[in-house]
């Protein structure tokens, strides 16, 4: 293989949803003769996730891309402690904490790190729930819940699709004035990005007349 044929890309902001990698990965990702190297944690939900959990195709800037690039990932660069690396933070304690609260992580490897910290330590853990206040005291009690009426999607997850829509216009505001300004760039070309920007504005009206 011709270095020119192999293309590394890591992934630098926000799990390949916002920012340059966007556009990295919009030309490259259909080519077979790519290679994208991930070298960081994706969160379940982002773009990256997609990519490095077998997608065959993802939507970059409201257009369907073929997975077709060579997928590699290396784990041991996240940024975030590993289970090893939590129980060795524990271990280190010379008096050893009365009680450990697990609040980051996904639910299946929170569940798995309790009984870890439980059986290897002997330390109660507990993994609070949204709206679960804890006095922490002699005893660790829950003293008050709150019970959601309505889903989280309904407030907190708007905002953030909000502020990803307002991202995904920019980026493509940015690469379209780029690809307009090329000199080679064929009718069909304009004719597809006009299509693109089209749908995207019939989106945005129905949401505002929705």
């Amino acid at each position: 293989m011709k270095m020119k044929d192999l293309v590394l890309l890591y992934q630098q902001v926000g799990m390949c949803e916002v920012g340059r990698i966007k556009h990295h990965l919009k030309h490259n990702l259909w080519n077979p003769k790519s290679t994208i190297l991930f070298v960081g944690y994706q969160a379940p939900g982002t773009l990256g996730y997609s990519i490095v959990n077998g997608a065959k195709t993802v939507k970059i800037f409201g257009e369907e891309i073929a997975v077709n690039a060579r997928i590699e990932y290396i784990e041991g660069y996240s940024g975030h402690a590993d289970q090893e690396g939590l129980m060795n933070f524990i271990y280190s304690f010379i008096q050893k904490p009365k009680h450990i609260f697990l609040v980051h992580g996904e639910p299946e490897s929170q569940e798995i790190l309790k009984e870890k910290v439980k059986s290897e330590t002997g330390i109660s853990v507990t993994i609070p729930e949204f709206g679960e206040t804890y006095d922490i005291g002699e005893q660790i009690e829950m003293t008050h819940k709150v019970e959601r009426k309505i889903p989280r999607t309904t407030r907190t997850e708007i905002i953030e699709r909000l502020e990803k829509l307002k991202n995904e216009i920019n980026d493509m505001d940015y690469y379209v004035r780029q690809d307009m300004e090329n000199e080679n760039l064929r009718d069909e070309d304009i004719f597809r990005i006009n299509e693109k920007i089209k749908d995207l504005e019939k989106q945005i009206l129905n949401v505002i007349e929705g």
